[in-house]
Order: structure tokens, then C-alpha cells, then sequence
């Protein structure tokens, strides 16, 4: 596939501008997945000090609207399933259309052809099929403060090797949690969980079975301090690794736990391997930052894509009034925009499905606009 078709750069200005020239790979990040030299990167810059992801190369990718089967999603599930609207082979998945439901985040389970969905708004968790479109499949424990207050927001979903998913809730500083569901439909709340700190992404090693977490505090006018921990389901929360800005996203890839670290503009990657991580977990052992994995603007929750590559979807508009888009970014640190002339309202997380060459996306403001798109990937 080449990728070097059109880049944007920034002028100094801040404009976006179009450049032919070949686009720009800083390092190599392949070499920083397969082994432990991650701990020798000791030139690279720390989250708190990488370079305005204003700055960072992304090539425009073969547009979306070009038509195919594999897109999916039936054609009209019925109104709990959700209406489906297709658009130049991308399918608009209408979530929960006779209730109040916003989708937040997702997973995808590539065995069983199964999209698992938390909803923002009633504590729940949902699945779709192609087959049989949205259904409801679970409630957490609810948290009545945050009931009361319209704030339940459930941000975050991975699933275990046994079927058991692993929820986020985000808490407002107040009723940060996670919750276990397990495949009969039961949930529970893991203990010791830090209220305080506000929760987004959840994910988990498939090598080793280690479910990691990231929770930050601050916000507004108070300085952001994020983290990531590990968790034990039954025990709670230990920390893992700090020193990040806002954490909203995170995925194991080889020896690499991938965060983004919304508010300094970059993902990071962190070492499983706890032995090369500094007592406090405030970078490598050896007194180097960590590494920096790409320079992405408002990068969020991610997903593992085809051929080394990961997706993450944008959090908010670039500063320069550019719309919102899905980026895909290659084990080189190069950075890619897939369909650049799909429109999206408002993005919270993405999940690639590798049978059918094909991505979810979410988009939902929670009002007016409650919807699950499935992109063609092309291959």
C-alpha cells in the first residue's frame, strides 16, 4: 500500500497545507515493540516534554466513498437492533433509537463476531451483530450520585481470555470505578478503586492476562496528573507507570503498553516489563523518558489495526478549524487519515474487526446525533 500520496503540514502560521514531498518517519518504532531497546531511548522526549502534535505528518489515505459488501450490519435490524444507513460501502448504525442511549466505548471479540458497547447514559452494556444488530447485555452497579446528576457516563470496555469484560467508569472526580461482567450477564464492582480519579480506557496483555487502567486528576484550572495501573479484579488498583498528561487511551502491542496522553498531543509507549520501569513509575529505570511512539493531535482510545498499524479517533477539531477524523498510524511513528472525506460529529473510540477488514467507529454527541459507524478498511 503507498502511503506517501498527500501529507499535511503545518506552516507556521498553524495553517494545514498540502505537500507532495514524502512523508516524514522519525525513528523506528517496530524496533521499540520487538525488545527491550525501548529502554535505551534516552534522547526521546518525555510526554510532558514531546513536540506540539501540531507539528506531526499525516498522509490522506484512498477516500470512503468507494462501495463494498464488507462493510456489514444488517440492512434494518428493527428498533431495538438500531436503523442502518449506508453511505459509499460506510454503514450508520443508529444506537438504541426508541430509548435515550449514547454509545461511549467499544470492543471487539474477532472469535465471536460480537461489537460490545457501553452506554453512557443507563449503566448498561450492550452487544451487536451483524445477525442480530444491538442488543442489550448487561447492567453495572449504578452510583446514585452520578445518577442523580446525569453523569453515569461508562467510558471504557476490554474483554478478559474467559469472557469476562472489564467497564470503566469515568466519575467526575468523584465515582471513578470499574466493574466486572461476566458471560451470564452478572457484574460486580472491583474494590479499591480510587473514587477520585477520573477513569476513560481499560485494556489488557493477551500474553499475560495484566489488565491495565488509566486515571488521571485535575483538570479546569488544576494541572492534569495521569497514570496507568494495573488491576486485580479482586484486590484493586496498583500504579504502574505516572507522569503523563490526560490518559484516554491504552493497547498492548508486542512489549509495548501504547497510552495516548490526550493533552500533551502524543502516544507513549511504556514497557510491560515492570523490572525496566523507575521506582514511582515515572519513566525508565535507566533515568531515560519514555518513549514516544507518534505525535498525534487529541489522539484517544485505540485499536489494534491490519499490518502492525493501530487506529485512535479524534477527540476534539484541530485548533485550525480542520474536521474530525479517524487516524491510523504505522509501527514507524507515521501517521495516516484513512477516509478523509467522512464526516463525523463527534468521535469517542474506535475497534477493528480482522475477519472483514473493517472498522467501528463510534460517533455520538449523546442528543442528536447516537451512532456507530462501520468503515471499509482497505487492505
Amino acid at each position: 500500500m503507498n502511503r506517501n500520496l498527500t501529507r499535511l503540514v503545518r506552516s507556521h502560521d498553524g495553517r494545514r497545507v498540502a505537500s507532495t514531498s514524502p512523508v516524514c518517519r522519525e525513528g523506528s518504532r517496530a524496533l521499540l515493540l520487538l525488545c527491550a531497546g525501548l529502554v535505551g531511548c534516552s534522547s526521546t522526549p518525555s510526554a510532558a516534554s514531546a513536540p506540539d502534535a501540531a507539528s506531526s505528518d499525516a498522509t490522506i489515505g484512498p477516500g470512503s466513498n468507494e462501495s463494498t459488501s464488507e462493510a456489514g450490519g444488517p440492512a434494518d435490524a428493527g428498533s431495538e437492533a438500531g436503523e442502518a444507513a449506508t453511505d459509499g460501502g460506510i454503514v450508520t448504525l443508529s444506537f438504541d433509537p426508541s430509548g435515550n442511549g449514547s454509545p461511549d466505548a467499544i470492543y471487539w471479540d474477532d472469535a465471536k463476531q460480537v461489537l460490545y458497547i457501553v452506554d453512557d447514559f443507563n449503566n448498561q452494556v450492550w452487544t451487536y451483530t451483524d445477525a442480530n444488530g444491538f442488543q442489550k447485555y448487561a447492567t453495572v452497579p449504578d452510583n446514585p450520585v452520578l445518577d442523580d446528576a446525569g453523569e453515569t457516563k461508562l467510558n471504557g470496555v476490554t474483554e478478559l481470555a474467559d469472557g469476562t469484560l472489564v467497564v470503566t467508569r469515568f466519575g467526575y472526580g468523584i465515582g471513578g470505578a470499574l466493574y466486572t461482567v461476566s458471560p451470564d450477564g452478572g457484574s460486580a464492582t472491583v474494590p479499591n478503586v480510587p473514587p477520585a480519579r477520573k477513569r476513560i480506557a481499560v485494556t489488557v496483555d493477551p500474553s499475560t492476562g495484566t489488565v491495565y487502567s488509566d486515571s488521571f486528576s485535575g483538570g479546569g484550572d488544576a494541572a492534569i496528573s495521569g497514570e496507568v495501573e494495573t488491576v486485580n479484579l479482586a484486590t484493586g488498583t496498583t500504579v504502574f507507570a505516572t507522569g503523563f498528561g490526560k490518559t484516554v487511551g491504552l493497547l498492548v502491542q508486542g512489549s509495548a503498553l501504547l497510552v495516548s496522553d490526550q493533552s500533551n498531543g502524543v502516544i507513549v509507549a511504556v514497557p510491560v516489563d515492570g523490572a525496566l520501569i523507575a521506582d514511582g513509575g515515572a519513566g525508565l529505570a535507566d533515568g531515560a523518558a519514555f518513549a514516544v511512539y507518534a505525535n498525534v493531535v487529541a489522539p484517544d482510545q485505540l485499536s489494534a489495526g491490519p499490518n502492525g498499524s493501530i487506529y485512535t479517533d479524534e477527540f476534539r477539531p484541530p485548533v485550525d478549524g480542520g474536521a474530525l477524523q479517524v487516524r491510523q498510524i504505522w509501527p514507524d511513528g507515521g501517521v495516516t487519515i484513512p477516509w478523509p472525506t467522512t464526516s463525523f460529529t463527534a468521535l469517542s473510540d474506535v475497534a477493528y474487526d480482522a475477519t472483514n477488514h473493517r472498522l467501528f467507529v463510534v460517533d455520538s454527541n449523546g442528543t442528536t446525533v447516537r451512532t456507530i459507524k462501520i468503515l471499509p478498511v482497505m487492505q
